[in-house]
């Protein structure tokens, strides 16, 4: 059940979408208060839009007066949130229906970094009626290599079947929800005879990840 007033770690930040509350004009609104009894000053995201609003309307009561009566608008991805948390406030304070947490804004920067640099979960994959993925085939100036194709998103997934029509892929899609179930697959994958897996193959071999790295 989730609560609201449990305190979150930096590991709990929520993924995008997230949303922060806008002026008339589009532009971020920041509060002015007192963080440990030095002035500072405070940007605020939430886990979604209603969220945002339910705030937004209590804002005063919350001492945020300059929250108040605003609009959400959707920071879609990491690299919008990473802008949000450089934009000049000192701190970013997060409101979801799991908990609360007000962190440094370059805190928040810096693991953002973090979570960049790692594979994005749940991943799809093309698979068969028995979840069963094939391999694809792709010729490199070292010879051909085969790789285990991943995406970041269903349509992702579904746009490559089409474009590869003379590959005759499977129908269904499978998922793959957590780094156990991505370190399974790539076994899987590499006894299949996979080199490498591709995560939104639009390029060849040139964003391939060594399947044993996913194994580690």
């Amino acid at each position: 059940m989730s609560d609201p007033t449990r305190e979150l770690s930096l590991d709990e930040l929520p993924r995008p979408p997230l949303y922060r509350l806008v002026d008339e004009e589009g532009r971020d609104v920041f509060q002015e208060a007192e963080v440990g009894g030095e002035p500072a000053t405070v940007g605020v995201l939430f886990t979604d839009p209603q969220l945002a609003r339910e705030f937004a309307a209590g804002a005063s009561e919350h001492g945020m007066e300059a929250l108040s009566g605003l609009e959400p608008r959707e920071l879609g991805d990491w690299g919008a949130v990473e802008v949000f948390a450089s934009a000049g406030e000192d701190y970013v304070l997060v409101i979801s229906h799991g908990g609360t947490g007000l962190f440094h804004a370059g805190d928040v920067a810096l693991k953002i970094a973090e979570i960049a640099g790692e594979i994005p979960l749940p991943l799809y994959l093309i698979s068969d009626e028995r979840g069963e993925a094939p391999l694809i085939s792709v010729e490199t100036d070292e010879g051909e290599v085969r790789v285990a194709a991943l995406f970041s998103t269903p349509e992702k997934a579904r746009a490559f079947k089409e474009r590869a029509i003379h590959l005759d892929l499977p129908d269904s899609l499978g998922t793959i929800d957590d780094a156990d179930g991505l370190r399974r697959h790539a076994l899987v994958a590499q006894q299949a005879g996979a080199d490498y897996a591709v995560i939104d193959p639009e390029s060849g071999i040139t964003e391939a990840i060594p399947v044993e790295e996913l194994i580690r």
